[in-house]
Protein backbone atom coordinates (compact mmCIF):
# COMPACT_ATOMS: atom_id res chain seq x y z
CA UNK A 1 0.00 0.00 0.00
CA UNK A 2 1.25 3.14 -0.42
CA UNK A 3 1.88 6.08 2.18
CA UNK A 4 0.68 9.64 1.39
CA UNK A 5 3.62 11.55 3.06
CA UNK A 6 5.83 13.39 0.87
CA UNK A 7 8.50 15.58 1.65
CA UNK A 8 10.11 17.09 -1.58
CA UNK A 9 9.25 18.50 -5.03
CA UNK A 10 10.08 16.47 -8.08
CA UNK A 11 10.56 16.89 -11.24
CA UNK A 12 7.79 15.35 -14.06
CA UNK A 13 8.52 11.29 -14.27
CA UNK A 14 9.18 9.71 -17.79
CA UNK A 15 6.14 6.98 -18.42
CA UNK A 16 7.64 5.68 -21.72
CA UNK A 17 9.37 2.55 -20.80
CA UNK A 18 10.86 -0.12 -23.12
CA UNK A 19 8.03 -2.94 -24.14
CA UNK A 20 10.94 -5.73 -24.65
CA UNK A 21 10.86 -8.86 -22.25
CA UNK A 22 13.20 -10.22 -19.68
CA UNK A 23 17.10 -10.29 -21.54
CA UNK A 24 19.34 -11.05 -19.16
CA UNK A 25 18.60 -12.51 -15.34
CA UNK A 26 17.40 -9.18 -13.22
CA UNK A 27 16.80 -9.49 -9.17
CA UNK A 28 13.64 -8.71 -8.15
CA UNK A 29 13.27 -7.16 -4.29
CA UNK A 30 9.83 -6.95 -2.89
CA UNK A 31 10.07 -4.82 0.65
CA UNK A 32 6.72 -5.67 3.04
CA UNK A 33 6.65 -4.59 6.08
CA UNK A 34 7.58 -7.93 7.95
CA UNK A 35 9.28 -9.88 5.37
CA UNK A 36 11.88 -9.54 2.42
CA UNK A 37 11.27 -11.57 -1.19
CA UNK A 38 14.39 -11.42 -3.65
CA UNK A 39 14.25 -13.70 -6.35
CA UNK A 40 15.82 -13.62 -10.15
CA UNK A 41 13.41 -13.30 -12.81
CA UNK A 42 15.17 -14.87 -16.04
CA UNK A 43 14.78 -15.09 -19.71
CA UNK A 44 12.56 -18.06 -20.89
CA UNK A 45 12.17 -19.91 -24.74
CA UNK A 46 9.54 -18.08 -24.71
CA UNK A 47 9.06 -13.73 -24.78
CA UNK A 48 6.44 -12.51 -21.68
CA UNK A 49 6.60 -16.17 -20.23
CA UNK A 50 9.76 -15.11 -17.55
CA UNK A 51 10.34 -17.34 -14.58
CA UNK A 52 11.43 -16.38 -11.01
CA UNK A 53 14.10 -18.32 -9.67
CA UNK A 54 16.16 -18.61 -6.22
CA UNK A 55 13.76 -17.18 -3.98
CA UNK A 56 14.86 -16.08 -0.70
CA UNK A 57 13.34 -14.21 1.95
CA UNK A 58 14.45 -12.50 5.27
CA UNK A 59 12.69 -10.75 8.41
CA UNK A 60 12.60 -6.66 7.73
CA UNK A 61 14.94 -5.23 9.78
CA UNK A 62 14.07 -2.04 11.81
CA UNK A 63 17.91 -0.85 11.95
CA UNK A 64 18.48 0.97 9.07
CA UNK A 65 22.33 -1.01 9.02
CA UNK A 66 20.98 -4.46 9.75
CA UNK A 67 18.70 -3.59 6.44
CA UNK A 68 21.37 -2.69 4.31
CA UNK A 69 23.45 -5.54 4.58
CA UNK A 70 20.18 -7.99 5.01
CA UNK A 71 19.12 -6.59 0.88
CA UNK A 72 23.58 -6.96 0.44
CA UNK A 73 23.63 -10.14 1.64
CA UNK A 74 20.62 -11.11 -0.59
CA UNK A 75 21.92 -9.48 -3.81
CA UNK A 76 25.34 -11.36 -3.15
CA UNK A 77 23.07 -14.82 -2.94
CA UNK A 78 21.60 -14.30 -6.19
CA UNK A 79 24.69 -13.05 -8.13
CA UNK A 80 26.77 -16.06 -7.35
CA UNK A 81 23.84 -18.18 -8.87
CA UNK A 82 23.14 -15.95 -11.63
CA UNK A 83 24.76 -13.58 -14.40
CA UNK A 84 22.69 -10.60 -12.90
CA UNK A 85 22.24 -7.26 -14.93
CA UNK A 86 20.32 -4.89 -12.81
CA UNK A 87 18.15 -4.85 -9.05
CA UNK A 88 14.50 -3.69 -8.98
CA UNK A 89 13.16 -2.58 -6.03
CA UNK A 90 9.72 -2.64 -4.80
CA UNK A 91 8.71 -1.07 -1.69
CA UNK A 92 5.93 0.83 -0.15
CA UNK A 93 6.14 4.46 0.54
CA UNK A 94 6.24 7.41 -2.02
CA UNK A 95 8.93 6.61 -4.22
CA UNK A 96 10.80 8.62 -6.49
CA UNK A 97 11.43 6.82 -9.25
CA UNK A 98 13.42 8.82 -11.43
CA UNK A 99 16.12 9.35 -8.77
CA UNK A 100 15.63 5.87 -6.56
CA UNK A 101 14.58 8.07 -3.53
CA UNK A 102 12.26 7.33 -0.90
CA UNK A 103 10.15 10.38 -0.39
CA UNK A 104 7.52 9.29 2.06
CA UNK A 105 7.83 5.45 4.02
CA UNK A 106 5.51 3.66 5.55
CA UNK A 107 5.47 3.61 9.51
CA UNK A 108 6.08 -0.48 9.59
CA UNK A 109 9.39 0.08 8.06
CA UNK A 110 11.29 2.24 10.03
CA UNK A 111 14.78 1.79 8.67
CA UNK A 112 13.44 2.99 5.66
CA UNK A 113 13.06 6.70 7.57
CA UNK A 114 17.38 6.88 7.66
CA UNK A 115 17.88 5.37 3.84
CA UNK A 116 15.58 7.84 1.68
CA UNK A 117 18.95 7.74 -0.67
CA UNK A 118 18.26 3.92 -0.62
CA UNK A 119 19.24 3.51 -4.44
CA UNK A 120 22.46 5.14 -3.90
CA UNK A 121 24.06 3.41 -1.04
CA UNK A 122 22.85 0.20 -2.55
CA UNK A 123 24.69 0.76 -5.67
CA UNK A 124 27.76 1.31 -3.92
CA UNK A 125 27.94 -1.65 -2.47
CA UNK A 126 26.55 -4.36 -4.84
CA UNK A 127 28.12 -2.37 -8.09
CA UNK A 128 24.62 -3.24 -9.94
CA UNK A 129 22.41 -0.40 -11.51
CA UNK A 130 19.68 -0.31 -8.99
CA UNK A 131 15.81 0.76 -9.84
CA UNK A 132 12.95 1.46 -7.47
CA UNK A 133 9.17 1.75 -7.44
CA UNK A 134 6.68 1.77 -5.15
CA UNK A 135 5.22 -1.75 -4.62
CA UNK A 136 1.95 -1.46 -5.74
CA UNK A 137 3.01 0.04 -9.19
CA UNK A 138 5.55 -2.43 -9.77
CA UNK A 139 2.64 -5.44 -8.44
CA UNK A 140 0.44 -3.74 -11.31
CA UNK A 141 3.42 -3.60 -13.49
CA UNK A 142 4.50 -7.11 -12.74
CA UNK A 143 0.53 -8.36 -13.84
CA UNK A 144 0.81 -5.93 -17.01
CA UNK A 145 3.81 -7.53 -18.53
CA UNK A 146 3.84 -11.17 -17.31
CA UNK A 147 0.48 -11.60 -15.75
CA UNK A 148 -3.45 -11.42 -16.01
CA UNK A 149 -3.18 -8.22 -17.71
CA UNK A 150 -0.51 -9.07 -20.36
CA UNK A 151 -1.88 -7.44 -23.56
CA UNK A 152 -4.11 -4.87 -21.79
CA UNK A 153 -3.76 -1.12 -23.02
CA UNK A 154 -5.30 0.64 -20.27
CA UNK A 155 -5.45 -1.21 -16.97
CA UNK A 156 -5.19 -0.78 -13.65
CA UNK A 157 -4.35 -3.67 -10.39
CA UNK A 158 -6.19 -3.32 -7.29
CA UNK A 159 -4.71 -4.83 -4.25
CA UNK A 160 -7.34 -6.10 -0.86
CA UNK A 161 -5.64 -6.32 1.81
CA UNK A 162 -5.05 -4.39 5.02
CA UNK A 163 -5.20 -1.18 2.74
CA UNK A 164 -5.94 -0.94 -0.37
CA UNK A 165 -3.02 -0.17 -3.05
CA UNK A 166 -3.64 0.55 -6.97
CA UNK A 167 -0.61 0.78 -9.85
CA UNK A 168 -2.11 2.30 -13.61
CA UNK A 169 -0.59 1.10 -16.60
CA UNK A 170 -2.17 4.39 -19.14
CA UNK A 171 -1.60 3.86 -22.94
CA UNK A 172 0.51 0.80 -22.43
CA UNK A 173 2.71 3.03 -20.00
CA UNK A 174 3.16 2.76 -16.08
CA UNK A 175 1.97 6.18 -14.69
CA UNK A 176 3.02 7.57 -11.47
CA UNK A 177 1.96 10.95 -11.89
CA UNK A 178 3.83 14.56 -11.85
CA UNK A 179 4.83 14.19 -7.94
CA UNK A 180 4.95 10.03 -8.03
CA UNK A 181 1.22 10.60 -6.08
CA UNK A 182 -0.95 8.90 -9.02
CA UNK A 183 -2.59 5.05 -8.52
CA UNK A 184 -3.94 6.43 -4.81
CA UNK A 185 -7.08 4.70 -5.53
CA UNK A 186 -7.22 3.49 -1.87
CA UNK A 187 -7.97 7.11 -0.74
CA UNK A 188 -10.68 8.30 -3.07
CA UNK A 189 -13.72 9.41 -1.21
CA UNK A 190 -16.90 6.89 -1.39
CA UNK A 191 -18.76 8.91 1.23
CA UNK A 192 -19.35 12.83 2.43
CA UNK A 193 -20.74 11.45 5.75
CA UNK A 194 -17.62 11.46 8.23
CA UNK A 195 -18.73 8.16 8.83
CA UNK A 196 -14.84 6.44 9.03
CA UNK A 197 -11.06 7.59 9.72
CA UNK A 198 -8.76 6.13 7.46
CA UNK A 199 -5.34 5.61 8.17
CA UNK A 200 -4.26 8.92 5.94
CA UNK A 201 -5.86 10.88 8.59
CA UNK A 202 -8.93 11.74 6.17
CA UNK A 203 -12.54 10.50 6.63
CA UNK A 204 -14.28 8.36 4.45
CA UNK A 205 -11.21 7.01 1.89
CA UNK A 206 -12.11 3.78 0.18
CA UNK A 207 -9.78 2.07 1.73
CA UNK A 208 -11.51 2.47 5.00
CA UNK A 209 -14.41 0.52 3.59
CA UNK A 210 -12.89 -1.82 1.02
CA UNK A 211 -9.64 -2.95 2.85
CA UNK A 212 -9.60 -6.09 5.43
CA UNK A 213 -9.95 -2.86 8.52
CA UNK A 214 -12.74 -1.72 6.44
CA UNK A 215 -14.06 -5.54 6.13
CA UNK A 216 -13.37 -5.51 9.81
CA UNK A 217 -15.40 -2.07 10.72
CA UNK A 218 -18.32 -3.26 8.65
CA UNK A 219 -19.07 -6.70 10.52
CA UNK A 220 -18.63 -4.82 14.03
CA UNK A 221 -21.27 -2.46 12.42
CA UNK A 222 -23.61 -5.45 11.38
CA UNK A 223 -23.34 -7.33 14.11
CA UNK A 224 -24.38 -4.00 16.60
CA UNK A 225 -27.27 -3.88 14.58
CA UNK A 226 -28.15 -7.53 14.79
CA UNK A 227 -30.67 -9.34 16.89
CA UNK A 228 -29.26 -10.47 20.53
CA UNK A 229 -29.17 -13.90 19.68
CA UNK A 230 -27.93 -14.12 16.39
CA UNK A 231 -25.05 -11.97 17.84
CA UNK A 232 -24.60 -14.13 20.30
CA UNK A 233 -24.43 -17.16 17.96
CA UNK A 234 -21.82 -15.10 15.94
CA UNK A 235 -19.05 -14.46 18.43
CA UNK A 236 -19.34 -17.93 20.14
CA UNK A 237 -19.09 -20.10 17.11
CA UNK A 238 -16.90 -17.50 14.59
CA UNK A 239 -14.69 -14.84 17.64
CA UNK A 240 -11.86 -15.79 20.05
CA UNK A 241 -12.79 -13.94 23.12
CA UNK A 242 -15.55 -11.97 21.13
CA UNK A 243 -13.06 -10.34 18.98
CA UNK A 244 -14.54 -9.77 15.57
CA UNK A 245 -11.54 -10.36 12.72
CA UNK A 246 -11.85 -10.82 9.23
CA UNK A 247 -10.31 -14.31 9.63
CA UNK A 248 -13.92 -14.49 11.79
CA UNK A 249 -16.07 -13.02 8.77
CA UNK A 250 -14.66 -15.18 6.09
CA UNK A 251 -15.73 -18.26 8.30
CA UNK A 252 -19.02 -16.99 9.13
CA UNK A 253 -19.64 -16.22 5.81
CA UNK A 254 -18.37 -20.28 4.40
CA UNK A 255 -20.37 -21.24 6.81
CA UNK A 256 -23.32 -19.78 5.33
CA UNK A 257 -23.90 -18.02 8.62
CA UNK A 258 -26.25 -15.21 7.81
CA UNK A 259 -24.40 -12.62 9.38
CA UNK A 260 -21.51 -13.92 7.74
CA UNK A 261 -23.23 -13.67 4.34
CA UNK A 262 -24.88 -10.02 4.67
CA UNK A 263 -21.38 -8.76 5.41
CA UNK A 264 -19.40 -10.18 2.85
CA UNK A 265 -22.19 -8.88 0.81
CA UNK A 266 -21.99 -5.00 1.29
CA UNK A 267 -18.33 -5.57 1.39
CA UNK A 268 -18.60 -6.29 -2.43
CA UNK A 269 -20.89 -3.29 -2.22
CA UNK A 270 -17.95 -1.07 -0.82
CA UNK A 271 -15.21 -2.10 -3.25
CA UNK A 272 -17.63 -1.86 -5.77
CA UNK A 273 -18.18 1.85 -5.22
CA UNK A 274 -14.81 2.49 -5.51
CA UNK A 275 -14.68 0.17 -8.98
CA UNK A 276 -17.27 2.15 -10.47
CA UNK A 277 -15.45 5.87 -9.58
CA UNK A 278 -12.48 4.50 -10.92
CA UNK A 279 -13.83 3.08 -14.22
CA UNK A 280 -15.94 6.29 -14.79
CA UNK A 281 -12.30 8.40 -14.75
CA UNK A 282 -9.96 5.84 -16.60
CA UNK A 283 -12.09 3.61 -19.35
CA UNK A 284 -9.83 0.62 -18.71
CA UNK A 285 -10.07 -2.41 -20.51
CA UNK A 286 -8.80 -4.93 -17.38
CA UNK A 287 -8.94 -4.58 -14.00
CA UNK A 288 -6.81 -6.84 -11.59
CA UNK A 289 -7.56 -7.70 -8.53
CA UNK A 290 -4.96 -8.91 -6.09
CA UNK A 291 -4.08 -8.94 -2.45
CA UNK A 292 -4.55 -11.07 0.16
CA UNK A 293 -8.37 -10.89 0.45
CA UNK A 294 -8.75 -11.38 -3.76
CA UNK A 295 -9.47 -14.79 -2.89
CA UNK A 296 -12.63 -14.19 -0.79
CA UNK A 297 -14.29 -12.06 -4.24
CA UNK A 298 -17.09 -13.52 -5.87
CA UNK A 299 -15.86 -11.89 -9.04
CA UNK A 300 -18.87 -12.19 -11.46
CA UNK A 301 -20.70 -10.30 -8.25
CA UNK A 302 -17.78 -7.70 -7.81
CA UNK A 303 -18.13 -7.16 -11.86
CA UNK A 304 -22.16 -7.38 -12.17
CA UNK A 305 -22.04 -4.19 -8.74
CA UNK A 306 -19.32 -2.65 -10.86
CA UNK A 307 -21.36 -2.13 -14.10
CA UNK A 308 -24.37 -0.32 -12.13
CA UNK A 309 -21.56 2.01 -11.49
CA UNK A 310 -20.00 2.64 -14.42
CA UNK A 311 -20.33 4.35 -17.74
CA UNK A 312 -18.58 1.22 -19.72
CA UNK A 313 -19.70 -1.85 -19.71
CA UNK A 314 -17.02 -2.74 -21.99
CA UNK A 315 -14.03 -3.89 -19.43
CA UNK A 316 -12.16 -7.23 -17.93
CA UNK A 317 -12.65 -7.66 -13.90
CA UNK A 318 -9.87 -10.34 -13.01
CA UNK A 319 -8.00 -11.82 -10.23
CA UNK A 320 -4.47 -11.29 -10.26
CA UNK A 321 -2.32 -14.45 -11.18
CA UNK A 322 1.53 -13.55 -9.54
CA UNK A 323 0.32 -13.81 -6.31
CA UNK A 324 2.84 -12.43 -4.04
CA UNK A 325 5.48 -12.08 -6.86
CA UNK A 326 3.59 -9.10 -8.34
CA UNK A 327 6.05 -7.13 -7.18
CA UNK A 328 9.49 -9.19 -7.80
CA UNK A 329 8.44 -9.15 -11.44
CA UNK A 330 7.48 -5.91 -11.75
CA UNK A 331 10.86 -4.40 -10.46
CA UNK A 332 13.03 -6.68 -12.28
CA UNK A 333 11.20 -5.45 -15.39
CA UNK A 334 11.26 -1.90 -14.87
CA UNK A 335 14.77 -2.15 -13.59
CA UNK A 336 15.97 -3.77 -17.23
CA UNK A 337 13.98 -1.52 -19.12
CA UNK A 338 15.62 1.24 -17.49
CA UNK A 339 19.10 -0.03 -18.79
CA UNK A 340 17.51 0.00 -21.86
Amino acid sequence: MKDTAITEANPRPNHAPSKTGITKPTVGIDIGGTKINAAVVVPDSKPGEEQFQSLINAPTPTDSAVFMDTLVTMVDTLKQQHDVAAVGISTAGVVDSIHGRILGSTGNMPALKNLCNLKELLEARIHLPVHMENDANAAAYGEWRSGAAKGAENMFAITLGTGVGMGIVFNGQMYRGTHFYAAEGGHIAISYHRERKCTCGRWDCWEAFASGTGLQKTAAIALEAAPETAKAEFLQNYCTNNEVTTYAVIAAWKDNNHIGAKIIDQWHNHIAVGLGSLINVMDPDMIVVGGGLAQFVNFELLKERALERSMSNDFQLVPATLGNHAGIVGAAYLALETLS
